[in-house]
Order: structure tokens, then C-alpha cells, then sequence
């Protein structure tokens, strides 16, 4: 399916960045959702400091990236072996994805989710798959 994304091609332009206007909203190919994953309507969508810290080189992140973690939306598909959501739930994202079962996860700290951070280091889900393609 086709959908809309905020993607930074390039670090490090200079303030104010609505002159020098580092992201490209962009019509994307979004893949349908897979194991144990969800297709999120998103309804609202903010930039946070880890956007910022991406778009000015501070944290360098895999290139091209589709920022924008926090949002908040309704789910309109589910994949394979969601059981705890369905089509209809309203959702808010989170930065680190989870995997449940990590030291972290367990002990209620999912937020540090070594899994999770791997993913984010490597510009993937934590399935290790990929949904958007320019």
C-alpha cells in the first residue's frame, strides 16, 4: 500500500531547518503487517529530541529513516499471532520496540529492550524485517 512519511536523507543540515528542511514527506510502499505485528492508522505524530538528534548528527542513525516514534493512531489490520490487539484499538508508539522476553523486558523495563535497541541501531523491526520501501 501506499502511505505518507517524513524520511532524512542526509544528517547534519543547518538550523533553522525550515529553511534548510532535512526531511521529504514522501509517498512511501508500506508492506502489510507480519508476525505479530499491526498496521497503525497514525492520528497524530510529533518530533521528539530523538528526531532532532538524528536529523542534526548527533545520534547517526541508518540512512535513509522514516522518523517519527511518537504517535498515537488506530489499528486497522493485525498479522499473525496478535492476540492482544484488534482492529479498532486505539495505540500509542514507543521508541524501543519490546520483544517480552530480554532481562529488561521481564524485570518491567522494556523501554531498555536489548532486542529493541538492536533493531533501532539497525533501521529494523525487531523481527528483523523492514515495511517501508521508497
Amino acid at each position: 500500500m501506499k502511505t505518507k512519511a517524513a524520511v532524512l536523507f542526509e544528517m547534519g543540515k543547518p538550523m533553522p531547518y525550515a529553511m534548510s528542511r532535512p526531511l521529504e514527506v514522501l509517498e512511501v510502499d508500506l508492506e502489510e503487517p507480519g508476525l505479530g505485528e499491526v498496521l497503525v492508522e497514525v492520528r497524530a505524530a510529533g518530533l521528539c529530541h530523538s528526531d532532532l538528534s538524528a536529523i542534526d548528527g548527533t545520534r547517526p542513525w541508518p540512512l535513509p529513516i522514516v522518523l517519527g516514534h511518537e504517535a498515537a493512531g488506530i489499528v486497522r489490520a493485525v498479522g499473525p499471532g496478535v492476540r492482544d490487539l484488534v482492529e479498532g484499538d486505539h495505540v500509542v508508539f514507543s521508541f524501543v520496540p519490546m520483544c517480552g522476553s530480554c532481562r529488561y523486558c521481564v524485570a518491567g523495563r522494556p523501554y531498555l529492550c536489548e532486542r529493541g535497541v538492536q533493531a533501532n541501531r539497525e533501521g529494523r523491526l525487531i523481527t528483523g524485517a523492514r515495511r517501508f520501501y521508497l
